[in-house]
């Protein structure tokens, strides 16, 4: 897939089972590693309480399950005001964000 990453306007990434967390590190290596800055996508079992983290390591877009309450999925991503580590959102750490005196 890394060669036509330039052509693609989507990718989607499936998340076949709760449980597998697969498609996070395929998603930071497409972002970080490949430069892929197209639409990605996670699909399958997304979880409101993941959507979070999923937007922190790349994807912009999500196929929530059916049923899901899209007002609580929107919630989902001001769960935290504030992130320690570097993701594909900023690359920065906190202690890099953080202004001094």
């Amino acid at each position: 897939l890394a060669p036509h990453l330039g052509t693609l306007a989507l990718v989607t990434v499936s998340f076949p089972k709760f449980g597998d967390g697969r498609g996070y590190s395929q998603a930071r290596l497409l972002r970080d590693r490949h430069g892929y800055k197209g639409e990605l996508r996670a699909v399958g079992e997304v979880l409101t309480d993941q959507l979070f983290f999923l937007s922190r390591v790349g994807f912009d877009a999500f196929a929530l399950v059916d049923g899901k309450d899209v007002n609580a999925a929107l919630a989902a991503f001001e769960d935290f005001s504030v992130t320690y580590q570097a993701g594909a959102d900023d690359a920065r750490p906190l202690y890099r964000r953080a202004q001094r005196g």
